[in-house]
């Protein structure tokens, strides 16, 4: 009986050190757990400010693009009403329209042209290089 109680003991002793060291392992596995839940909760916290700047950015450049169409438009009204003043001038008055007409002289021609530019450098290099006026 001693033995049996002994025995009983024993086997109690050994499931409840197992118990004991799953309990552990659980503990450690949730703190495991926490810690990878509160890196995530960081890092969508990153990407939500991340996403709420690209909103106000998106907002702020819509804002800037509409502006911009709307003094685009209104250039181009104002180019169209200048270009039917010049065109109305132009034919009522003979004076003006035979001026119209006429070539501009070579010269005046070569001043007016420029070199296609596309980066910054290009244009540095054209201002830096001599254009002498021909001799008259």
């Amino acid at each position: 009986m001693l033995k049996l109680i002994s025995l009983l003991c024993t086997a109690a002793l050994v499931a409840l050190l197992l118990l004991s060291w799953r309990l552990h392992e659980a503990h450690h596995t949730i703190g495991l757990q926490q810690q990878t839940l509160q890196n995530n909760k960081e890092k969508i916290a990153d990407k939500n400010s991340q996403l709420i700047a690209l909103s106000i950015l998106t907002e702020t450049n819509s804002h800037a693009q509409t502006e911009l169409y709307a003094t685009a438009e209104k250039n181009s009204a104002l180019l169209r009403d200048r270009l039917h003043t010049i065109e109305v001038l132009t034919r009522e008055n003979e004076t003006l329209r035979n001026w119209a007409a006429t070539k501009l002289p070579d010269d005046v021609i070569r001043l007016q042209q420029r070199p296609t530019v596309t980066r910054g450098e290009d244009y540095r290099q054209w201002l830096s290089d001599n254009h002498p006026l021909p001799a008259p």
